[in-house]
């Protein structure tokens, strides 16, 4: 008896492998994204003294780059220290952008809306990427502006010798927070809110600064620690709400620190639950998140804190929400790296064979947009070869469009001409948000689940793809149009063969 049952078991890992090696080698749903981060001009403008003009040559240079090696979400950060990098109601333009907290830039443009067009032209997804809480990230660096939240409203903040933070326990710190964000999510087109993880700080960790607050706010609470990382689960919970309610296509996401506690994963490293409060299990457990991006910034092999430790203990938390590893390409790819450039690729291929693994985001973009030490070629040659979209989020919707309509396939001189027509709303009553062009010469299946066969994913409303004659040798073919939603939901397929002279 105890035999035949550790078969079974056996049986069972095997199929469930298996099932994680089809579906994670089924590369056309796959995560693909980079950090842009503005803080500190780390990516992007690369200064904070550049025109107008020069920041947007920047910005559609790196987009560019990023969209050349398969990267289908962009993380853009829009607020670093209660700043923006946009038109915000409630606070100031970033130093980061103009070199003067509040100065506009001039000639005048709005550097998020600007992302989200950029993006969106290359069929990129732009989450607006916000830091919740950092309010001055180092005293004395520069001039506060007077609009700043810590010279309006010095109560709602925590405050320590080199830094500020708003108050995670304070409630109306947590509605100026939660304003901020619904803004953002109501005035610009973005397709995700992103959150990193500078809850309380990494150090000196928080004592008794926040005392005062939990006797006047403490919600039932009785202990501190617990009381705090509550505060912290609070505003995800009333973030989520507003998102689902204002914008259901829009996704709510969160990239904690890579270690939640030590005995998890078997790693001794900085404990992120007892020291920022980070509780990642609760936004999964409650479902008050779409994804979270942990971020394993350490090698495969790492002495304190490894890779191939962290990565299948996530693997077995996610409760149907979505899983995308944040891998740090930026220390990895460094001229001045001591270990092997080797060491992300392989994180990748143990990526795409753990169940529940849905993709990657890169620390920082300049990594992949500057190519160093050849990444940017280890990616589009090795590994996003073929086109991805984003997985899907079926609790979001899981409804797909209608295929597309009158499909006619011509040759003008030395073109293919492809053209349809967009279809009736689907029964939810979305139209497509965009189109897949496949290609499938004489005698290969008639799929649309292979990335290779993909040749063209439209952009702004196009019904029509026009494939250079040049790029398409003698032969018999098959051209198949697909309609897509938002959250990347496929109709059936709509075909037509043509003979090419």
């Amino acid at each position: 008896m105890k035999t035949n049952f550790l078969i079974l078991i056996f049986l069972f890992i095997l199929i469930c492998s298996s099932n994680a090696l089809s579906r994670n080698n089924n590369l056309k749903h796959e995560f693909r994204g980079a950090w842009v981060a503005t803080v500190v001009n780390i990516d992007w403008p690369s200064t904070n003294n550049l025109s107008t003009g020069e920041q947007y040559i920047e910005l559609t240079r790196m987009f560019d780059s990023l969209r050349a090696v398969g990267i289908n979400a962009i993380f853009f950060q829009v607020r670093t220290e209660c700043d923006a990098f946009y038109n915000s109601k409630y606070e100031p333009w970033s130093h980061w952008l103009t070199g003067e907290q509040g100065k506009a830039p001039d000639p005048y443009y709005d550097p998020l809306e600007l992302a989200i067009e950029e993006a969106h032209r290359r069929g990129m997804e732009l989450h607006a990427w916000f830091n919740p809480y950092r309010s001055v990230r180092k005293r004395g660096l520069y001039e506060i502006n007077e609009n700043h939240v810590s010279i309006k409203h010095p109560e709602w903040h925590l405050e320590f010798p080199e830094y500020k933070m708003l108050d995670p326990g304070h409630p109306e710190a947590r509605k100026y927070i939660l304003d901020v964000m619904t803004d953002v999510l109501e005035n610009y087109d973005v397709d995700g809110i992103h959150f990193d993880d500078y809850f309380y700080p990494y150090g000196p960790k928080v004592s008794n600064e926040d005392s005062l607050t939990f006797a006047n706010y403490p919600r039932g609470f009785t202990n501190i620690d617990d009381w705090r990382r509550d505060n912290i689960n609070q505003l995800m919970r009333e973030i989520y709400q507003v998102v689902n309610k204002k914008k259901p296509y829009v996704k709510f996401g969160i990239s904690p620190f890579g270690i939640v506690l030590n005995k998890y994963a078997g790693t001794n490293g900085f404990n992120s639950y007892d020291i920022i409060y980070c509780d990642p299990l609760a936004w999964l457990n409650e479902q008050i998140v779409d994804y979270v991006t942990p971020q394993i910034y350490w090698e495969m092999d790492h002495e304190l804190a490894a890779y191939r430790k962290l990565l299948p203990w996530w693997s077995t938390v996610t409760n149907d929400r979505h899983l995308y590893i944040g891998h740090y390409s930026s220390k990895m790819f460094a001229e001045d790296y001591k270990g092997s450039y080797t060491e992300i690729g392989d994180q990748i291929k143990m990526n795409r064979t753990t169940a529940n693994v849905h993709g990657s985001v890169y620390f920082s973009a300049k990594s992949i947009s500057l190519n160093w030490s050849g990444f940017a070629d280890t990616l589009q040659t090795n590994y996003y070869k073929y086109e991805a979209i984003p997985p899907l989020m079926e609790w979001k919707d899981a409804v797909p469009p209608n295929k597309p309509t009158n499909l006619e396939i011509s040759v003008n001189g030395q073109d293919v001409i492809v053209n349809w027509n967009t279809p009736a709303p689907a029964e939810d009553g979305d139209y497509p948000y965009y189109y897949i062009v496949y290609r499938m010469k004489e005698g290969e299946q008639l799929t649309v689940k292979n990335p290779a066969n993909i040749v063209y994913k439209t952009f702004d409303g196009e019904t029509i793809f026009i494939d250079e004659r040049g790029k398409i040798s003698k032969g018999n073919y098959t051209y198949l149009v697909t309609a897509l939603d938002r959250l990347h939901n496929e109709s059936e397929y709509v075909m037509k063969r043509i003979s090419i002279e």
